[in-house]
């Protein structure tokens, strides 16, 4: 089920030889309960550590995983040594609707958002910290709105923008990819704040990366994504064409490459939506930044996968499903997607302590 270093090396983390690292894997729904397993692989001993949890928004952090306990109705940590306990400083009051946070990839810092009050009178306030509450503050307060709420998605390379979207409440939840109605960028020093360009704009997919946003639009003839490219620092727009394939209306998860060069995202056709002969038919389709084309990498496969994160210098991308476990992996040299674990792969975390 578990897999080597060699296979999932660190994604945007640097560590200490002489620190213990983890793996972690997700196995979802794994008892009658619906509770799932998380799983530390200790890369230095072999020592597996699962832990039963009734989570949801798993998100790493550098020694533990954040996730969102909707039993206890509240934020927790587990550590690689099974234990969980509450998030010091992230958690819903009694009028909290819901809570939604975002790590930077180097995870120094955090934002979170609490939606509070009734589904046609929403009002969001997003605060921001270094990862370990250091220098918090209030970064944007929003609504009340009718049945919108606001969420954070990305930073910019020096914190002092957050990029945030207005979302339509409840739609997110039933859909394969994420998708974003609304994009905008607050100003953290002030609290200032401003639609990025051509938005507000469809509820389609998106990513940020190396000063870029990637923004997916319905083509003319409804059949698939434009992509549009925007240069956030010089806000300059390019457009790359539509793929010419027929009916996939399902798209997002852009990941933008390290080096900003390229970018992937999952492109996905279904049939019957909601009905128990529903069909789905997914390809992923890369970027490349340089030329402005984006072509399809697979043939479709018969599920919902999407990009988690690109390996191997930018040579290969890893895949999960939020619909199923499993890992997948795709290297750009021979274009085959292979499945490489049957657990969901979360990334790598350190300890905060040298090997003695």
């Amino acid at each position: 089920m578990f897999l080597l270093l060699g296979v999932f090396p660190a994604a945007g983390q640097t560590f200490d030889n002489a620190r213990h690292i983890w793996q972690v894997f997700l196995q979802r729904d794994v008892d009658a309960g619906g509770a799932d397993r998380l799983t530390f692989v200790d890369l230095v001993t072999g020592d597996e550590t699962p832990i039963l949890v009734a989570g949801e928004h798993y998100t790493l952090l550098d020694q533990s995983v954040l996730y969102f306990d909707r039993v206890a109705n509240r934020a927790l940590l587990a550590e690689p040594d099974g234990s969980t306990h509450e998030h010091p400083f992230i958690q819903p009051s009694p009028d909290t609707r819901r809570v939604d946070w975002l790590v930077s990839p180097d995870k120094k810092m955090i934002a979170w958002t609490l939606t509070e009050g009734s589904s046609n009178a929403l009002t969001t306030i997003t605060n921001m910290a270094q990862i370990d509450g250091e220098n918090a503050r209030v970064a944007f307060t929003d609504g009340p709105r009718d049945s919108i709420r606001a969420l954070p998605v990305a930073f910019n390379a020096d914190f002092t923008m957050l990029y945030m979207d207005f979302q339509p409440e409840g739609f997110s939840d039933f859909l394969p990819f994420p998708q974003y109605a609304g994009l905008f960028a607050v100003n953290v020093a002030d609290g200032s704040w401003s639609y990025l360009p051509d938005e507000p704009s469809c509820f389609c997919g998106a990513g940020f990366g190396s000063g870029l946003l990637l923004r997916l639009k319905l083509s003319d003839n409804l059949n698939a994504f434009d992509l549009h490219v925007y240069n956030l620092a010089g806000q300059v727009e390019q457009t790359i064409p539509a793929p010419p394939l027929a009916n996939y209306t399902q798209g997002g998860d852009v990941v933008i490459s390290s080096d900003g060069k390229k970018a992937v995202y999952a492109l996905a056709q279904v049939q019957n939506f909601g009905r128990p002969d529903q069909s789905v038919r997914t390809v992923f389709m890369l970027v490349d930044l340089g030329f402005m084309t984006q072509a399809a990498m697979t043939e479709p496969i018969t599920t919902y996968v999407e990009p988690l994160q690109w390996t191997e210098d930018d040579g290969a991308v890893i895949f999960t499903s939020r619909q199923q476990d499993g890992t997948w992996k795709i290297s750009l040299q021979d274009g085959q997607l292979a499945r490489v674990a049957d657990a969901t792969y979360l990334g790598n975390i350190s300890d905060a302590t040298p090997i003695s």
